[in-house]
Protein backbone atom coordinates (compact mmCIF):
# COMPACT_ATOMS: atom_id res chain seq x y z
CA UNK A 1 0.00 0.00 0.00
CA UNK A 2 1.67 3.46 -1.09
CA UNK A 3 0.39 6.30 1.58
CA UNK A 4 0.49 9.93 0.28
CA UNK A 5 0.65 11.97 3.81
CA UNK A 6 0.26 16.07 4.71
CA UNK A 7 2.89 17.94 6.36
CA UNK A 8 1.22 20.22 8.51
CA UNK A 9 -0.78 19.05 11.22
CA UNK A 10 -0.61 15.17 9.81
CA UNK A 11 3.03 14.25 10.53
CA UNK A 12 4.37 17.19 12.46
CA UNK A 13 2.69 19.30 15.26
CA UNK A 14 3.08 22.69 13.05
CA UNK A 15 -0.28 24.16 14.61
CA UNK A 16 0.63 25.81 17.43
CA UNK A 17 3.45 28.10 15.41
CA UNK A 18 1.07 28.43 12.83
CA UNK A 19 -1.78 29.79 14.89
CA UNK A 20 0.32 31.91 16.64
CA UNK A 21 1.99 33.61 14.02
CA UNK A 22 -1.63 33.97 12.13
CA UNK A 23 -2.80 35.60 15.09
CA UNK A 24 -0.19 37.80 15.22
CA UNK A 25 0.06 39.05 12.17
CA UNK A 26 -4.04 39.53 12.14
CA UNK A 27 -4.15 40.79 15.90
CA UNK A 28 -1.94 44.12 14.16
CA UNK A 29 -4.62 44.30 12.37
CA UNK A 30 -7.18 44.86 15.39
CA UNK A 31 -8.91 41.17 14.78
CA UNK A 32 -9.69 40.05 18.11
CA UNK A 33 -9.88 36.04 17.46
CA UNK A 34 -8.20 33.90 19.61
CA UNK A 35 -5.42 31.13 18.36
CA UNK A 36 -8.22 28.86 19.11
CA UNK A 37 -10.62 30.20 16.89
CA UNK A 38 -8.13 30.41 14.51
CA UNK A 39 -7.17 26.91 14.58
CA UNK A 40 -11.00 26.04 13.72
CA UNK A 41 -11.17 28.19 10.78
CA UNK A 42 -7.70 26.93 9.19
CA UNK A 43 -8.93 23.58 10.00
CA UNK A 44 -12.29 23.99 8.17
CA UNK A 45 -10.35 26.06 5.30
CA UNK A 46 -7.30 26.86 5.93
CA UNK A 47 -4.46 29.61 6.54
CA UNK A 48 -4.57 30.86 3.13
CA UNK A 49 -8.31 31.46 3.21
CA UNK A 50 -8.23 33.14 6.49
CA UNK A 51 -6.01 35.72 4.98
CA UNK A 52 -7.69 36.07 1.55
CA UNK A 53 -11.28 37.07 3.36
CA UNK A 54 -9.29 39.33 5.79
CA UNK A 55 -7.66 40.97 2.91
CA UNK A 56 -11.02 41.19 1.12
CA UNK A 57 -12.70 43.17 4.40
CA UNK A 58 -9.95 45.62 5.64
CA UNK A 59 -9.02 47.91 3.25
CA UNK A 60 -5.68 48.39 4.47
CA UNK A 61 -4.58 44.96 3.92
CA UNK A 62 -3.74 43.09 1.00
CA UNK A 63 -2.86 39.30 0.54
CA UNK A 64 0.18 39.80 -0.95
CA UNK A 65 1.30 41.75 2.54
CA UNK A 66 -0.41 39.03 4.80
CA UNK A 67 0.63 36.54 2.91
CA UNK A 68 4.42 37.80 3.30
CA UNK A 69 3.93 38.95 7.16
CA UNK A 70 2.52 35.44 7.99
CA UNK A 71 5.28 33.40 6.26
CA UNK A 72 7.65 35.76 7.96
CA UNK A 73 6.03 35.19 11.50
CA UNK A 74 5.92 31.33 11.03
CA UNK A 75 9.06 30.76 10.11
CA UNK A 76 10.38 32.33 13.15
CA UNK A 77 7.49 30.70 15.52
CA UNK A 78 7.70 27.06 14.04
CA UNK A 79 11.70 26.63 14.01
CA UNK A 80 11.16 23.56 15.76
CA UNK A 81 8.36 21.48 14.89
CA UNK A 82 8.37 17.96 16.22
CA UNK A 83 6.64 14.64 14.53
CA UNK A 84 3.83 13.28 16.09
CA UNK A 85 4.47 10.25 18.22
CA UNK A 86 2.82 7.83 15.77
CA UNK A 87 4.55 9.28 12.72
CA UNK A 88 7.42 7.12 12.78
CA UNK A 89 5.05 4.08 13.63
CA UNK A 90 3.08 4.66 10.79
CA UNK A 91 5.35 5.31 8.90
CA UNK A 92 8.00 1.91 9.54
CA UNK A 93 4.29 0.20 9.32
CA UNK A 94 3.77 1.12 5.68
CA UNK A 95 7.10 0.24 4.62
CA UNK A 96 7.38 -2.54 6.38
CA UNK A 97 4.52 -3.69 4.02
CA UNK A 98 5.92 -3.14 1.10
CA UNK A 99 4.59 0.20 0.41
CA UNK A 100 5.58 3.70 0.01
CA UNK A 101 5.49 6.65 1.57
CA UNK A 102 4.77 10.13 -0.59
CA UNK A 103 4.89 13.80 0.75
CA UNK A 104 2.46 16.40 -0.35
CA UNK A 105 2.56 19.71 0.85
CA UNK A 106 1.99 23.47 0.31
CA UNK A 107 5.42 23.76 2.93
CA UNK A 108 8.41 24.26 0.77
CA UNK A 109 11.84 21.83 0.85
CA UNK A 110 12.28 22.82 4.86
CA UNK A 111 9.56 20.27 5.13
CA UNK A 112 12.17 17.79 3.73
CA UNK A 113 14.79 19.17 6.24
CA UNK A 114 12.63 18.55 8.84
CA UNK A 115 12.27 15.28 8.08
CA UNK A 116 15.86 14.52 7.53
CA UNK A 117 16.31 16.21 11.22
CA UNK A 118 14.08 13.46 12.50
CA UNK A 119 15.69 10.74 10.96
CA UNK A 120 12.02 10.55 8.75
CA UNK A 121 12.97 11.25 5.19
CA UNK A 122 14.63 7.82 4.49
CA UNK A 123 10.97 6.50 5.07
CA UNK A 124 9.76 8.31 1.65
CA UNK A 125 9.62 7.27 -1.45
CA UNK A 126 9.54 10.94 -2.72
CA UNK A 127 6.68 13.75 -2.79
CA UNK A 128 6.09 17.11 -3.79
CA UNK A 129 6.56 20.47 -2.00
CA UNK A 130 5.74 24.30 -3.12
CA UNK A 131 8.84 24.86 -4.45
CA UNK A 132 7.60 22.57 -7.21
CA UNK A 133 5.23 25.35 -8.49
CA UNK A 134 2.24 23.02 -8.46
CA UNK A 135 -1.11 24.52 -8.08
CA UNK A 136 -1.97 24.88 -4.57
CA UNK A 137 -4.27 21.93 -2.80
CA UNK A 138 -7.22 21.37 -3.46
CA UNK A 139 -6.23 21.04 -6.96
CA UNK A 140 -4.56 17.43 -8.02
CA UNK A 141 -1.65 18.59 -10.24
CA UNK A 142 0.55 17.60 -7.96
CA UNK A 143 -1.42 14.12 -6.94
CA UNK A 144 -1.37 13.05 -10.60
CA UNK A 145 1.98 13.93 -10.76
CA UNK A 146 2.70 11.38 -8.04
CA UNK A 147 0.81 8.99 -9.99
CA UNK A 148 2.51 9.38 -13.19
CA UNK A 149 5.95 9.76 -11.68
CA UNK A 150 5.67 6.63 -9.18
CA UNK A 151 3.17 4.18 -10.91
CA UNK A 152 0.18 5.35 -8.09
CA UNK A 153 -2.63 3.15 -8.22
CA UNK A 154 -6.00 6.04 -8.74
CA UNK A 155 -8.20 2.57 -7.45
CA UNK A 156 -7.61 1.01 -3.59
CA UNK A 157 -3.73 1.03 -3.52
CA UNK A 158 -3.11 4.43 -2.16
CA UNK A 159 -4.59 6.63 0.39
CA UNK A 160 -4.22 9.33 2.58
CA UNK A 161 -2.50 8.79 5.70
CA UNK A 162 -2.62 10.69 8.56
CA UNK A 163 -0.67 9.98 11.81
CA UNK A 164 -2.26 11.35 14.96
Amino acid sequence: MDVIWDFDGTLFDTYPGMMAALRAVLAGYGDQRTTEELLVAAKQDSVRAILRDFAQTHPDATLAGLDQAYHAKEHDTNLQPLPYPGARTALDAVVKAGGRNFLWTHRDDVAWRLLDRNNLRGLFAGGTTISMHFARKPNPESLLYLQREFGLSATGRSWWGTAR
